[in-house]
């Protein structure tokens, strides 16, 4: 900690030391394109802002000169300033996809030269798609990477709602939600699972640029978003230690200096019902704006309980309150308050093999028999604050702070068998707390070399219980050969109370009672700390050259204890067998801890050719890690898993064409090692029962990802994606051993998947508009588990999502109907789960068809155009 008050102690200094040299000249607004020059800049530069037709500032655009060697991309307040010309005629060139190019010509003269630019949309014009993925603004063509980003418009005009609605708008990417405490993302084949907590996922996952490292965390309500960014491959230079396989990142919408809103209702099938708002004051020109938001989404489950309640349904209440304070022009600090609340029933676990309580098997058929009715449920609470302070030298040169808090606390109960037994009653409970802070330099020298630099300080307390009641009188039958007899006919138990045990001494056999209440509890905390240092650098070699590098060196802390205890009820008599008496799954242990500290690096390189502003290809190489895992086993032994890593490499392509067509294409290989698996395992010689995650495997990716959108006419958009995935296990693992998964695919990693929509609009009145979005998405057979078992797996299909209605410009309102799952596909989104370590897996059905609409109010008070020279 002292170490990090040191740095940001540095900072201020310096940024203080370096911000005196700047003189300030006459001021517009702000910090505009008028200041006077700092001692340090050249003697010819040019300086200015683009912006739209409203005045509204463009952040990202592209200026170059031409004839130069440099060129930059706009700042968050679409301000740009290129250095390091020479006197004389020249020609600035400004793009944007979705903008019309400008170009004029200019006298460049010693000293400050200034140019604005207002850029006009073109008539028929491609979606603008901003990124931030290398903490500086640009459009997606500029990054030499594969990324996608769904912003604002893509996600209200698709009525993407949930997260796995997301997914299907970025190739590579398949996120699953059981639940409103365990989403899984998957980015390539490779998931963010975490086994214990102090393990960190695979796929780092942010919000407003601050790490989210507890997967019940991760699932925020996609509302008042101005875009998901999703980047894949490793990612540990730029997000951090936990993002080996990429990241998604969350950005939330910011104040803005307009007095505007938005209110939303809606109704749908399954007793939904929508209310969500958003409202923007600015309070001081210019200085001080504030917004608000908030939504709360519910419907009732889509499967009903026979003993009561219903699953998979929804149940969100969330709010966001954020402030943007600009006490000087070179002086920015934002503040965002982010609180979630989802309590929901609980998830349907069903059995293929044996009935529920109305004689039937089949899954999706919507009535699942869990003995525990109304006690089912998840949920969770988050609580975040995030600080952000910025300080310019100039366009783009400035220091920045993070200052982070975030709480969670999340629960959930389920039936493990999928029947009317209470053969595995389980619950899990967890919580985290987060402190992160980050001071972070980004700077331009010349205008041809661009970057960051910095250093940050994470520190994690979190804490998991995993909570087992089973009734052994039901529990019995999944120990016996043949467990065909865990219910009846008609989905009834079949309970045993007694099971005979011979002893050869007395040459008699008696009978023990099997306990039907008997409760277990596996306690686990850890404290987790991290402090970070990184570069990240791109240079301009020749007019069409870049080369891009950066470095992360990670010093990580971890801390993990564990206890295991008998809670309650009768002692396990079935624990004779797993070897966990007085406990059936955890042996049971006084408290005890492991602590592991290690110091690591991880890096990446990359080359740009740039044919114009309109299209480029690069390579890239770049190393993930994912950090070292400490865990207990069920038998309570201590054990230190060696970090993953991840080499990969790929080749791309990116153009706009004709001011209509953007398309992207990369190809990607990747060597996976120390691939970490888990499961109940049964020792071979004793017949026990222990729960291991075991590393040192390896595995081969490699495939390709492709987006294409065209814009056909001013009122009819197409868009499509596709991704190629071959992801297997290795022959043999890291010690040359043949591997049990050998040639295996991984999970939640289809062949083949594309996604492809249209949005058409059409005036039936100059007021009055008529629209229409409809996406299919489609994947290939995919499997649950690494073990690939016949049967867990989800065969081909596709999924038809709708959303249409009517916009009127006076009073400017929105009238919407919507429909997921049109075609009522019947799919699993999940297969195998606690069940299938018993002998009984079972099937989480994939949500039904529903249809709703809404109604959405826009409100605002019109802004005055800004006067620009």
């Amino acid at each position: 900690m002292k170490a990090l008050l040191t740095i940001l102690l540095f900072s201020l200094m310096f940024s203080t030391s370096y911000g005196q040299n700047k003189k300030r000249g006459k001021v517009k607004r702000k910090y505009r394109s008028t200041e006077t020059v700092s001692k340090e800049l050249p003697a010819v530069f040019i300086r200015g802002e683009i912006y739209d037709k409203n005045g509204t500032p463009l952040p990202g655009a592209s200026v170059t000169i031409d004839g130069a060697l440099v060129g930059v991309n706009t700042n968050e307040d679409g301000e740009y300033l290129i250095e390091n010309l020479v006197e004389g005629r020249a020609r600035v060139r400004v793009s944007f996809i979705g903008y019309k190019t400008h170009t004029a010509d200019i006298i460049l003269r010693s000293g400050q030269n200034v140019k604005n630019v207002m850029l006009p949309l073109d008539n028929i014009h491609l979606e603008p798609f901003l990124v931030n993925s290398q903490k500086r603004e640009q459009q997606i063509l500029d990054v030499p990477t594969a990324i996608t980003s769904v912003n604002e418009n893509r996600l209200t005009g698709s009525n993407i709602t949930e997260l796995s609605q997301l997914s299907e708008f970025v190739p590579g990417l398949y996120i699953r939600e059981q639940g409103a405490n365990r989403p899984t993302f998957a980015i390539r084949g490779l998931t963010s699972d975490e086994v214990s907590p102090s393990a960190q996922p695979r796929v780092s996952v942010y919000f407003n640029n601050v790490p989210i490292n507890r997967a019940s965390a991760a699932s925020l309500e996609l509302y008042d978003m101005d875009r998901v960014e999703v980047l894949k491959g490793p990612q540990n230079t730029l997000f951090g230690r936990s993002a080996m396989a990429g990241a998604v990142h969350y950005n939330s919408k910011m104040p803005g200096n307009e007095f505007k809103g938005t209110i939303t209702a809606g109704l749908g099938d399954w007793g939904q019902k929508e209310i969500r708002g958003v409202l923007n004051v600015p309070v001081i020109e210019d200085k001080l704006a504030v917004r608000a938001a908030g939504i709360y989404n519910y419907h009732d489950g889509y499967i009903k309980n026979t003993f009561g309640g219903d699953l998979m349904g929804k149940n969100t209440v969330a709010g966001r309150f954020s402030a943007k304070y600009r006490p000087a022009y070179n002086h920015k600090v934002d503040l965002v308050l982010n609180y979630q609340k989802d309590d929901t029933p609980g998830i349907a676990f069903m059995s293929q093999q044996f009935p529920n309580t109305e004689g039937v098997t089949d899954i999706f058929s919507g009535v699942a028999s869990h003995e525990q009715g109304e006690n089912l449920g998840t949920g969770k609470e988050i609580f975040d604050a995030t600080l952000s302070y910025k300080y310019y030298v100039n366009e783009h040169t400035y220091w920045s702070s993070i200052t982070s808090y975030r709480k969670t606390d999340a629960s959930s109960r389920w039936d493990g068998d999928g029947t009317a037994a209470a053969a595995i009653d389980m619950a899990e409970f967890s919580g985290s707390s987060q402190f992160y802070q980050e001071i972070r330099g980004n700077f331009s020298q010349k205008s041809r070399l661009n970057g960051s630099l910095g250093a940050s300080y994470w520190r994690e307390k979190a804490d998991q219980t995993y909570w087992f009641s089973p009734n052994e009188q039901d529990l019995v039958h999944l120990f016996s050969p043949d467990n065909s007899n865990l219910v009846d006919a008609g989905g009834q138990p079949v309970s045993i109370p007694v099971i005979p045990s011979y002893i050869p001494e007395l040459d008699t056999t008696i009978y023990i009672p099997l306990p039907g209440s008997h409760q277990e509890e596996n306690y686990s905390k850890a404290t987790n700390s991290s402090a970070e240092a990184f570069i990240d650098v791109s240079y301009q070699l020749t007019r069409k050259v870049f080369a891009s590098g950066s470095v992360r060196a990670v010093y990580d802390r971890y801390k993990l204890g564990n206890e295991a205890s008998f809670s309650g009820g009768s002692a396990s008599v079935l624990g004779e067998y797993t070897g966990n008496v007085p406990n059936l799954f955890f042996t049971v242990n006084d408290w005890q801890e492991i602590t592991k500290n290690t110091l690591s690096f991880t890096w990446r390189g990359g080359l740009k050719y740039r044919f114009n502003e309109y299209g480029n290809v690069f390579a890239n190489y770049s190393r993930g890690r994912r950090p070292t895992v400490l865990q207990f086993t069920s038998t309570g032994e201590k054990e230190v898993l060696d970090a993953e890593i991840l080499d990969n490499f790929e080749l791309g392509f990116k153009a706009s064409f004709f001011d209509r067509v953007f398309f992207d294409a990369i190809g990607f290989y990747q060597l996976y090692k120390n691939f970490q698996t888990s499961a109940w395992v049964a020792d071979p010689e004793s017949g026990e029962f222990n729960y291991k995650v075991k590393d040192g495997g390896k595995a081969t990716s490699y495939g390709a990802e492709a987006n294409l959108q065209v814009a056909i006419i001013k009122q009819l958009d197409f868009f499509a994606n596709y991704a190629w995935l071959k992801a297997e296990f290795d022959s043999t693992d890291v010690d040359g051993l043949t591997q049990e998964y050998a040639g295996n695919t991984f999970r939640l990693a289809p062949e083949h998947s594309f996604t492809v929509g249209v949005n058409a609009r059409v005036n039936i009145v100059p007021t009055i508009q008529l629209f229409v979005n409809p996406s299919y998405s489609y994947k290939t057979d995919l499997f649950f588990e690494d073990a690939n078992t016949p049967g867990l797996e989800q065969e081909t299909y596709g999924l038809l999502n709708i959303n249409g209605g009517l916009a009127l410009d006076e009073p400017n309102v929105i009238l919407s109907v919507w429909a997921t799952n049109v075609l009522d596909q019947q799919y699993v989104s999940s297969a195998g789960n606690t069940g299938s370590l018993f002998g009984v897996p079972t099937f989480v059905p994939g949500a039904r068809r529903m249809v709703g609409t809404k109604l959405t109010w826009n409100f605002n008070k019109p802004e005055k155009r800004r006067r620009r020279r």
